[in-house]
């Protein structure tokens, strides 16, 4: 009977010991034409606050994880409205379709900027936020 008292308040309270990411990232590619791979690249802003910059790298990397490729894109330009919490945006970029071995695709965050907030942080899912500048 305890057991199962302790059990269900385990299950109640376990919402509240989960950690957030303060990013969710998602990275599709689509094949087009049988030619070309669009990689969209979607990234919601899990924090509670606005963000008024937000730059990272698709890193394209073969299938044994050589990487060949980064290229930088700005999702989020100072001029465009801020981010707020819980929305998503969206950025395409256009890929050469390799047919033997297809590539695959990740997105890192190279640089946030909260709205208000003069300092520049990166962001990695190990180590968190550091501040760069």
């Amino acid at each position: 009977m305890i057991k199962k008292y302790i059990f269900s308040l385990l299950i109640l309270f376990l919402p509240l010991f989960a950690i957030e990411k303060p990013f969710l990232i998602e990275v599709r590619p689509r094949l087009i034409d049988g030619a070309k791979v669009i990689v969209n690249v979607e990234v919601e802003n899990g924090l509670k606050k606005p963000i008024e910059y937000l730059e990272g790298f698709i890193l394209e990397s073969e299938s044994e994880g050589n990487l060949i490729n980064e290229k930088k894109i700005i999702l989020l330009h100072e001029y465009e409205p801020p981010l707020q919490t819980g929305f998503k945006v969206t950025k395409s970029s256009i890929y050469n379709l390799n047919k033997k071995k297809p590539h695959n695709y990740r997105f890192r965050i190279s640089k946030v900027k909260y709205m208000g907030d003069l300092r520049i942080y990166t962001w990695h899912e190990n180590a968190g936020f550091i501040r760069i500048d």
